[in-house]
């Protein structure tokens, strides 16, 4: 038999941000829907046009007919007053798409009615619409939705899973709109769907809390990976099992729209993709129309990126623009080793219970490691995303050295992921950076990775990550008010910088990069007679600008806005002893390189069981 199954909500309001980033949703040019009794009233201009193709609102036709069942879509309005409807679609081409008019109608509406508009089939990236208002028009809903075989839909039962460690004023707001924008609605979601919130710092009042559908689990401090692993088993031994757990951080913004699409695709997924994860997007929290990452990839150095990165002209891909939707919308580069950041990401069950639960790694890489180990193929879509604070000088010698580092060992020696990738390179470049930086506690963080990596998986078995996270602590710089530094250092006063210029690295003779590499910024040989000064770099932990630090005794690292600042000063002992440590972890990896990769491989099983963790988050007796 066939129905009428829904796709994707058209999204005239959402909080604020329609108010301020309006063209997420609709293109207008100076009148902007407001809801009045439950309708969106569009404008009471003659003649006004509204363009529905939006990040949010334009049908990702071609991603839909990939990866699901959907073989045809329809338009359905419930609307009053007098207007056009057009129907679009845009077609990939070399630059950008290409709008093709499908069909124009017109509508005298004196009541709600309701009216079904099909797209001819067509070849498109998106399917869209355009109304062009007569008068005021009232839209009560709108939405795509495409007939299908009853009998294709797919049981899911969806199950998210956040970890919160004293973040209530995030999770909370987040609680009460899953409990009224998605249990609440009046969709197939309402009636399959469970909340799962991890509280790792047991701050939260369950009772205040938890209700039908919705639960909080009290969990010792195991760190992201931990808590997001519990969520995990929760969602295993809930009734009815989950289908599909969702991974989802507490320090966000979300739209229920993201996940009834969520939903909505799970249910007619195409066989091929039954055990992708469907990666969220995370746009910026502070500039919300501004894209980060929908997933992510391990480099060949062993550095971690974005899988679509714009060009070397723009910073962000801003995604208000049609161009910006297009880039977002499509996966064209091909790298291994992709993965999905736990921001939003979810995971079929099935691909747990065949690769078993992530590493115990705290925090970090755990996401990159599961992705590659479990996922068979990743489902993007515009639409679905969340908001996230971004990681602009956010830079912790204790996670981005320590844990990034430590753990990336650790999982391709466990699990056998990114088998082609040489940690190793960004092993040296971190630690002889932070060396020539005068980061020593940067490098100190390195070598201590390497450290505990060697000492093979008894250690990660029994350590408290939350007992490394409180120690390392000591090794992270505060960035402090510029004028708090210019009262400390007589030097910072006579500094002139614009926070962008450090990012200019200029060009190097062979002899200065000579002089770079025997010295260590003045910390060897001849470099000891360098003239000294003040140099100014960049406060982010992967730059160096040789030219403005070379020969300096200070070194002031600039915060990307320039109001902040750490001061760092040169201590050759200091380096002398970290240089010393590094030779010989380098020469320690070489000789024990295959007995301790296979320490690790050994342990695999066990590091992934449930009877491990179970243990681990203190549930049960430790296995024997």
């Amino acid at each position: 038999m066939q129905i009428d199954y829904r796709l994707c909500n058209v999204i005239f309001a959402d909080g604020s941000r329609s108010d301020e980033f309006p063209d997420l949703y609709v293109r207008k040019v100076d009148v902007i829907p407001q809801a009045q009794d439950g309708a969106s009233v569009l404008g009471d201009a003659t003649y006004a046009t509204y363009d529905f193709a939006t990040y949010f609102n334009a049908l990702s036709w071609e991603k839909w007919r990939t990866y699901t069942m959907a073989d045809n879509a329809v338009l359905h309005l419930e609307a009053k007053g007098s207007f056009d409807v057009t129907l679009v679609a845009y077609e990939r081409t070399m630059v950008r798409p290409k709008r093709v008019v499908l069909s124009r109608e017109h509508f005298d509406c004196a009541s709600h009615e309701h009216i079904d508009l099909e797209y001819p089939q067509i070849d498109a990236l998106f399917l869209t619409f355009e109304l062009t208002t007569h008068d005021a028009v009232d839209v009560r809903e709108a939405y795509y939705y495409t007939r299908i075989d009853s009998e294709l839909i797919r049981p899911v039962e969806l199950a998210v899973a956040t970890t919160t460690f004293n973040k209530e004023d995030y999770v909370i707001p987040n609680i009460e709109l899953f409990r009224d924008g998605v249990l609440g609605c009046d969709e197939p979601i309402a009636g399959h769907f469970t909340l799962h919130v991890v509280d790792n710092g047991r701050t939260l009042d369950p009772a205040s809390i938890e209700g039908p559908h919705i639960h909080v689990h009290p969990n010792p401090n195991t760190g992201g990976a931990g808590g997001f692993t519990r969520g995990m088993l929760e969602a295993m031994e809930q009734d009815p099992k989950a289908t599909h757990v969702l991974l989802m951080d507490d320090d966000v913004q979300i739209s229920p729209e993201s996940l009834k699409r969520t939903y909505n695709l799970l249910a007619i997924v195409r066989d091929e993709y039954l055990d992708a994860f469907v990666s969220g997007a995370m746009l910026s929290f502070e500039q919300q129309d501004e894209f980060h990452e929908d997933t992510g990839w391990v480099r060949p150095d062993g550095t971690y990126a974005p899988y679509k990165e714009p060009g070397e002209e723009e910073d962000r891909y801003r995604i208000t623009t049609l161009e910006g939707i297009t880039h977002v919308e499509t996966d064209s580069p091909h790298h291994e080793n992709r993965y999905a950041g736990w921001w939003y990401c979810c995971i079929p069950m099935s691909c747990i219970e065949r690769s078993g639960l992530p590493l115990p790694l705290f925090i970090r890489g755990d996401d990159a490691e599961y992705g590659n180990r479990a996922a068979r193929g990743f489902i993007t879509m515009n639409g679905i995303c969340l908001w996230h604070m971004t990681f602009f000088d956010k830079f912790s010698a204790s996670l981005d050295r320590y844990q990034f580092q430590r753990n990336s060992f650790i999982a391709q020696a466990t699990t056998g992921v990114y088998p082609h990738v040489d940690f190793l390179i960004n092993f040296h470049y971190s630690v002889l950076l932070d060396l020539k930086t005068f980061n020593y506690g940067g490098a100190e963080m390195s070598l201590q990775a390497m450290e505990d990596f060697l000492k093979g998986p008894e250690f990660l078995k029994n350590v408290k990550g939350e007992d490394l996270i409180r120690a390392h602590a000591a090794y992270n710089e505060q960035l402090r008010a510029i004028e708090e530094l210019e009262r400390e250092e007589p030097a910072v006063v006579e500094a002139t910088f614009n926070p962008n210029d450090p990012y200019d690295t200029g060009e190097r003779s062979i002899v200065t990069k000579l002089l770079d590499f025997t010295t260590y910024n003045g910390q060897r040989g001849p470099g000891r007679l360098a003239p000294g000064g003040l140099g100014v770099m960049p406060y982010n932990g992967w730059f160096y600008p040789p030219n403005d630090i070379r020969g300096k005794d200070m070194l002031i690292a600039v915060s990307r806005d320039g109001r902040t600042g750490v001061l760092r000063r040169k201590d050759r002992a200091r380096f002398e002893e970290l240089y010393r440590r590094y030779k010989a972890l380098r020469k320690e990896f070489d000789r024990r390189h295959d007995e301790i990769y296979a320490q690790w491989a050994a342990a695999r099983d066990e590091l992934t069981s449930v009877e491990f963790w179970k243990w681990y988050l203190e549930d049960q007796a430790r296995p024997s």
